[in-house]
């Protein structure tokens, strides 16, 4: 149902409440929604979503059917959950984190803007993106001094400008690329992205199966690695310096 009041499932003392909400609403059935909820613009909420108390959401916000936020959760613009989700109390995530079916976060998790996670993820009591994505920069560090990535280009070898890229690169045999950047919890971000060996960009809905574009492969050292994957997050690196080998 659509509407422009919302009121608790379980009235206080003095009868039903009446709660914050934007525009456009939508519910699913069953919902039940704790003391001092704030619901932004265009949400749509499943069936059998619980709240607790405290918790708010932003504008566009989508949850799927028996999520369930903890106490003082906090939802950026743009947020979308699959079915079974169930956030601990105080998570905190930024806009456009999109959460996959049947994940677990503990409680006083926060992740960063455009975070991914796949289906049945489960993080503990206080993790970060942050933190996780440093792990993941140090597997590499202290694994090798460096790696063979892929660079996916045209058939001129210029960078595709999947990341909005608006001046396109040229990568010629045996030449080094660099670019600014800084080590962060973000894929898509300012630096020079690389796959992993045999990932395809069509895998991750980036171009059509039919695509032209070719693989080179590049080395880059550890240190110049700036994004190096999150859980089910892990395919597509981000980097600061490469050489072309191909």
């Amino acid at each position: 149902m659509k509407v422009e009041e919302i009121y608790a499932i379980t009235p206080d003392e003095n009868g039903w409440r009446k709660l914050p909400s934007g525009n456009r609403v939508t519910l699913g059935d069953y919902v039940k929604l704790g003391n001092g909820v704030t619901l932004g613009n265009y949400m749509k909420l499943g069936d059998c979503v619980e709240f607790g108390n405290g918790v708010t959401l932003g504008d566009y916000v989508k949850l799927g059917d028996y999520v369930k936020l903890g106490n003082g959760v906090k939802l950026g613009d743009c947020v979308k959950l699959g079915d079974y989700v169930k956030l601990g109390d105080s998570v905190k995530l930024g806009d456009y984190v999109k959460l996959g079916n049947g994940v677990t976060l503990g409680d006083y998790v926060k992740l960063g803007d455009s975070v991914k996670l796949g289906d049945y993820v489960k993080l503990g009591n206080g993790v970060t993106s942050l933190e996780l994505a440093e792990q993941y920069r140090q597997n590499y560090i202290q694994s090798a001094p460096e790696h063979i990535f892929v660079k996916w280009v045209t058939k001129e070898r210029k960078s595709p400008g999947w990341w909005g890229a608006t001046v396109p690169v040229l990568y010629k045999a045996g030449s080094i690329i660099e670019a600014e950047g800084e080590a962060n919890d973000q894929q898509c971000a300012p630096g020079l992205h690389v796959f992993r060996m045999g990932e395809r960009p069509e895998w991750h809905g980036l171009c059509e199966a039919s695509h032209n574009f070719i693989a080179l492969r590049v080395r880059v050292k550890s240190k110049d690695i700036l994004f190096a994957g999150l859980p089910t997050m892990d395919a597509k690196l981000r980097v600061r310096r490469l050489e072309v080998l191909d």
